[in-house]
């Protein structure tokens, strides 16, 4: 009687085992795809931040210039206040992206390694090693650019703040004379802020193509 209790027993640990790691791999496609839909997110969110602060630094050179033909000055400095805005909700938007990227993506990449190192066959082990390698190194990548690009926006949307109040009470030949040096450092700083957005929209193309679950055909 005491023999069968403890195979009892045992029988139910293995179960409960078992029912567990089914669990947790049934789980691990859904944590996956909510991890490559992050990943697009950022992808969105970083295009449009292109975008938005390309049409921010043409309102701020278009001051600079003096460029007042069409239309009167306070016309151009109140697109430029707007363009601004725009920007500054898209950086907004683009950190609200990175942050739960890295907070989904960083453990679904750990439970993968965990996995790896359970699968007995050494033969998948080392293929499943070798195609995980690439994708890390892929999501690195998106975290290299995206993480300095969302504080780069911060930064580059408080540059633009400072100049347009700088002008907003001072809207003249003469204060325009005297932010031609900054105007000159903001767009360097436009310029790399660019080429990290498109770095990370690169790198999360590069992620997301391969790596997203395989579609049903029509009508199946």
């Amino acid at each position: 009687m005491q023999l069968c209790r403890h195979r009892t027993s045992l029988a139910f640990a293995l179960l409960l085992s078992a029912c567990a790691m089914g669990s947790d791999a049934q789980k691990a496609p859904v944590q996956v795809e909510e991890m490559n839909a992050w990943i697009e997110r950022v992808h969105i969110e970083a295009e449009r931040s292109r975008e938005a602060i390309a049409d921010a630094f043409e309102g701020l050179n278009a001051l600079a210039a003096g460029r007042f033909t069409n239309d009167p000055a306070p016309v151009v400095y109140a697109r430029f206040v707007q363009a601004i805005d725009v920007a500054a909700e898209n950086a907004r938007r683009f950190r609200e992206s990175v942050g739960p990227m890295l907070a989904v993506g960083e453990p679904v990449l750990a439970g993968r390694a965990e996995a790896l190192e359970k699968i007995a066959s050494e033969r998948l082990r080392r293929r499943g090693e070798v195609r995980f390698a690439i994708d890390k190194e892929r999501f690195e990548a998106i975290k290299k650019a995206a993480v300095p690009a969302q504080e780069q926006l911060d930064a580059f949307v408080q540059s633009l703040r400072d100049h347009a109040l700088f002008l907003g009470h001072d809207l003249n030949a003469g204060a325009i004379d005297d932010i031609q040096e900054e105007v000159k450092e903001v767009a360097k700083h436009a310029l790399e802020l660019d080429r990290n957005l498109e770095s990370t929209m690169a790198a999360a193309r590069a992620y997301v193509e391969p790596s997203s679950l395989p579609v049903a055909a029509p009508g199946k």
